[in-house]
């Protein structure tokens, strides 16, 4: 079938769908939905009728807006300047000055922070950040009291509901969210070139990520814990982060960066290892939120090793990026520097690797791989070759986690990583 005909289809059968819900509202017959996939433990984009596709253009707009079909970042965010690091005015290091509230956050307490001060200033009338709604399941909502934002959500989650908020509500907002979902917005508001929409978004905050997980992950990391899961909270208690289940007035902590012992290293390595991922992650280029105003991440710097509070790396990109900084005064700044920001977040995730990479492997023998371009210079490409242990867990483990069969992934888990487990670090 052609691109015409499969649509957002041609997306969601490669398993690459990242549940941003841009294509919901690029739809101009309202004929997609995100519908949740038990099978993989993720939302995914579900055309309510094919036949409806046929009268598209040969570059449907559920894929114009669609953050993994074809996007040159080049283009779209001058993704090629500065090492590959994108448009960049300065590199800051820093935290709140309150330490309960930096000590409460994912690190260093700068997202609460900028969003407390914005909406004292009257500068916006909410934040588009995740809400907890029941379970494990999170959306945006318009937040206007900062202790109901929640510490970052490593498992998938559909942020459809981002461009209705922006659709539906008048004033301004600050949009918070993951690359990918920041990306996926602004190319929805390209697309549809109204004025008023885009006005309604005062900033755009990118949160830096290597990846995030189908549910599959999270589900069997409670069920090696012994644990019926109902909830969990991946970040929280300082710099040394830990991973909290939740069940009604139940609850474990479990250290996610120094496992107390080899069955907990065991099961942080398996259940949040950098293949494990969703599809789509593993294709991904824009950790770096290209399109956003200000990109905030941790900052895992050698000279901030001694701090157990949190501290926040934050690259700001256009001058409305700057002068947010400058209006923030609750928050303490130190300069940073271009290869902070590599050594922080590592070159394997800043720069992509994983994904320029993997664009020239076949996974599962689908047809269709992302295409990026975010480079004008194609030898200077990062790339990652994949090795038989990762093509193991990528086509076996995985397949194993989403079919449930927890002990069997293990089993094999510990086969293919026993020399890591048993000589390795820990893996942050």
């Amino acid at each position: 079938m052609t691109v015409k005909a499969k649509g957002i289809r041609i997306i969601v059968d490669n398993d690459l769908c990242i549940s941003c819900g841009a294509c919901v509202h690029g739809c101009f017959h309202e004929n997609i939905e995100l519908r949740f996939n038990a099978g993989r433990g993720k939302w995914d984009a579900f055309v309510k009728d094919s036949a409806i596709c046929q009268s598209c253009s040969d570059r449907p707009e559920c894929l114009a807006v669609c953050p993994h079909f074809d996007i040159d970042y080049v283009e779209l965010a001058g993704s090629h300047e500065n090492g590959l690091l994108g448009r960049i005015q300065h590199v800051y290091n820093g935290y709140a000055k309150d330490p309960s509230l930096r000590y409460r956050s994912s690190s260093g307490g700068f997202v609460r922070e900028l969003s407390r001060t914005l909406l004292a200033r009257q500068e916006i009338q909410g934040v588009i950040s995740l809400a907890h709604e029941r379970g494990l399941d999170y959306s945006p909502q318009i937040v206007t009291n900062v202790e109901e934002m929640h510490n970052s959500i490593y498992h998938n989650i559909n942020y459809e509901r981002a461009i209705r908020l922006i659709q539906e509500n008048t004033g301004r907002y600050l949009l918070v969210g993951l690359p990918c979902q920041v990306t996926g917005v602004e190319l929805f508001l390209r697309r549809e070139k109204k004025a008023s929409l885009r006005k309604r978004i005062y900033g755009k905050v990118a949160l830096m990520c290597g990846y995030t997980f189908d549910r599959k992950n999270i589900q069997a990391f409670a069920f090696y814990n012994g644990f019926p899961l109902s909830e969990v909270t991946y970040r929280e208690g300082g710099r040394y982060r830990k991973t909290r289940l939740r069940n009604g007035s139940r609850e474990i902590v479990v250290e996610a960066i120094r496992p107390r012992n080899l069955r907990d290293k065991i099961n942080n390595w398996l259940c949040f290892d950098q293949v494990l991922v969703q599809t789509g992650c593993l294709y991904c280029v824009d950790h770096l939120g290209y399109c956003a105003d200000l990109v905030v991440g941790d900052a895992w710097q050698k000279r901030y090793e001694a701090d157990s509070l949190g501290t926040n790396m934050i690259i700001s990109r256009t001058d409305l990026g700057e002068k947010m900084i400058a209006e923030l005064r609750a928050f303490h700044f130190e300069d940073g520097t271009l290869e902070e920001v590599i050594e922080a977040q590592s070159a394997r995730y800043a720069l992509g690797a994983l994904g320029e990479g993997m664009g020239r492997v076949i996974l599962k023998g689908h047809y269709y791989s992302p295409h990026r371009k975010r480079t004008d210079h194609p030898p200077d490409l990062v790339t990652h070759a994949l090795g038989p242990k990762d093509l193991m867990k990528i086509r076996i483990v995985k397949r194993l986690l989403r079919e449930e069969k927890f002990r069997l992934a293990k089993w094999l888990y510990i086969l293919l990583e026993a020399r890591g487990l048993l000589m390795g670090g820990i893996r942050g």
